[in-house]
């Protein structure tokens, strides 16, 4: 029975493992995507320590243990920077270094009549320019295309106007035909530990605060430049998760071999015992 269910443990952790390399590529061509991988971690063991020792240079414990198989402990995040793709859109922004930018969505009224947001954070630079959501003609805030509004360093949304030349300088400044516009630059936060951020879909990090802090008055600037007019692509790479895959697809068989085996065994067991 014990090998079942180590296999059994084993198959879970490699079908878990096989869905992250799955979502990677799929992922492969999302602006911003940043990979997962797979960290396996042992189940507990029992001890058997009534075992006699009679090896005088054995250096581990005295007794037998047996094992319970693995599990995948963590499939942490890889944030190491994508490569650059030119597009020449002035909306297109690229996050050298480390760090996300800010948006927030509309998630309604309360019954106090107050709007309700949702805070994320996002690698993914590919905005457009939207009417505002006061309706004004004559501002405009850079959206995801999911309608999600990038926000400044004080949680309000990037204005920018109509008409001229927009500029966005390496460290955020936006500059409007040359000239900067006052109070309006690109935040990019530091995550210190991404991986205690919940993944909210479309490439988005949802932000929850057990204190109920706003983001930016929690979250310290980055040192990370920016690149107008260029995307940062996904970090996947096709031959390395392909490889992963072949691994996971072996070692699916090989425990799934194991659990027949076992089967097959207590099944000789069994027939051996009726007679």
């Amino acid at each position: 029975m014990q090998s079942l269910q180590i296999s059994t443990a084993a198959l879970r952790g490699v079908q878990q493992a096989l869905d992250t390399a799955g979502n990677n590529i799929a992922n492969i061509d999302t602006v911003g995507f940043k990979r997962r991988g797979a960290s396996f971690s042992e189940l507990l063991n029992d001890s058997m320590d009534s075992q006699p020792s009679t090896d005088k240079v054995r250096t581990s414990p005295a007794g037998l243990r047996i094992g319970s198989g693995v599990k995948v402990g963590l499939t942490p995040l890889d944030m190491t920077q994508g490569s650059a793709k030119q597009t020449d859109v002035p909306t297109d922004l690229m996050i050298e270094g480390e760090g996300m930018f800010l948006v927030s969505r509309y998630k309604g009224m309360d019954a106090q009549g107050n709007v309700q947001e949702e805070y994320r954070l996002t690698r993914n630079g590919a905005f457009h320019l939207s009417m505002d959501n006061q309706g004004s003609n004559t501002v405009y805030n850079l959206v995801t295309a999911s309608g999600d509004v990038l926000l400044d360093e004080q949680g309000l949304p990037i204005e920018l106007p109509t008409d001229g030349e927009i500029t966005v300088r390496p460290d955020g400044q936006v500059l409007h035909n040359g000239e900067e516009l006052s109070a309006v630059k690109i935040p990019v936060f530091k995550l210190d530990n991404p991986d205690k951020f919940k993944q909210a879909g479309e490439n988005e990090f949802l932000w929850q605060d057990p204190n109920g802090d706003s983001p930016w008055n929690v979250l310290n600037h980055s040192d990370a430049t920016m690149r107008q007019g260029f995307l940062e692509m996904s970090n996947v790479d096709l031959n390395k998760e392909m490889s992963q895959v072949i691994l996971a697809q072996r070692a699916y068989q090989l425990n799934s071999r194991a659990i027949e085996i076992s089967d097959q065994m207590m099944g000789i067991a069994n027939s051996i015992r009726s007679r």
